[in-house]
């Protein structure tokens, strides 16, 4: 019943799907065309806290232009106001109204629902606090059980359910467990109950020598015992950029999705008939973009995007911007 958040774009221009390389020409047509840049954080502006060489220089040329930017992230570990604070600490200009993390959406549609019953969080304290800002009734963040030394096993003979909770949100937990993926399960089972996700990423873009996994590592553990697929709030879906779109009046032919995940980044920008440009600093790589191309699959046709460049430095370069 609530399969999306808002309802699907209709009628809009689909861009064709060159994947072209960044050049000076292209460069000076996206300057010429987009009136808004819309940046996914990690693997693009910066790795963990270290600022990728030349992104900070990039966004900061592009607002001199009076370029509208935006701050698109899947990551649920933090509030606007936290990430506004992060992106400042890193010399990024941004306020809270330009970014949209997974937190604030979640929470901004069961409030836009008018949601009045109970919610069991698979999640982090930021999920909680975007939460408790539209007054939404909540439990589970934090350990479970609290004696994180009692074996899980003993949970399920005596696994006691509160009957109020009717929703269930899966977000990055540091603390997921057995008896919290037995909860969630068992609350998503519920007939008529809703089932979100902040987003369904596969790991985390750090440059370190092992795999860090991301939060649809911790989905994946809920819903294949619930027997359900979660209505996902985050990126590829398009509830991220309706949210931006209602509150800043944007046209998507003149906006410009920048991402280094061709699943999730890529992708919604083809869903809301946006451009998009993939840097090569992340997650997805050309060898990548060539297997979409080849591919049959219509789903994976939207993963190719329509620029390519090697990180975002490279683009403020070719616009002139001063680039160490």
């Amino acid at each position: 019943m609530h399969r999306r958040f808002f309802s699907k774009f209709t009628g809009v221009r689909r861009f064709s799907k060159m994947c072209e390389e960044v050049n000076s020409v292209i460069a000076k047509d996206i300057l010429n065309t987009v009136d808004n840049f819309l940046f996914d954080c990690d693997g693009v502006l910066w790795n963990a806290s270290e600022s990728i060489p030349g992104s900070l220089e990039t966004i900061k040329g592009l607002k001199s232009l009076g370029k509208k930017i935006f701050y698109v992230t899947n990551n649920s570990t933090k509030t606007r106001s936290e990430y506004a604070q992060k992106c400042v600490k890193l010399g990024f200009p941004a306020t809270e109204e330009e970014i949209v993390c997974t937190s604030y959406i979640s929470a901004l549609y069961l409030h836009n629902m008018n949601f009045k019953g109970k919610i069991y969080v698979v999640g982090n304290p930021s999920m909680g606090v975007e939460l408790d800002r539209f007054g939404l009734n909540h439990t589970g963040i934090g350990p479970d059980p609290p004696d994180e030394n009692q074996e899980s096993f003993q949970i399920v003979s005596g696994l006691n359910l509160d009957p109020e909770i009717n929703c269930v949100l899966v977000g990055f937990d540091k603390y997921i467990s057995y008896p919290k993926i037995m909860k969630a399960s068992s609350y998503a089972r519920r007939e008529g109950a809703l089932f979100l996700a902040t987003n369904e990423d596969s790991h985390l873009p750090l440059n370190v020598p092992y795999v860090v996994p991301g939060t649809g590592t911790i989905v994946a553990a809920v819903k294949v015992p619930a027997r359900r697929e979660p209505l996902v709030m985050g990126k590829p879906e398009i509830n991220m950029f309706k949210c931006l779109q209602q509150a800043h009046n944007l046209d998507p032919s003149r906006c410009l999705m920048v991402g280094d995940r061709c699943n999730t980044d890529i992708s919604m920008a083809t869903n809301c008939g946006m451009k998009s440009l993939l840097v090569l600093t992340g997650v997805s790589s050309l060898s990548d973009v060539e297997e979409y191309k080849a591919s049959k699959d219509p789903v994976k046709q939207t993963y190719v995007p329509t620029y390519y460049t090697s990180k975002l430095g490279q683009l403020g370069k070719l616009l002139g911007f001063s680039i160490p």
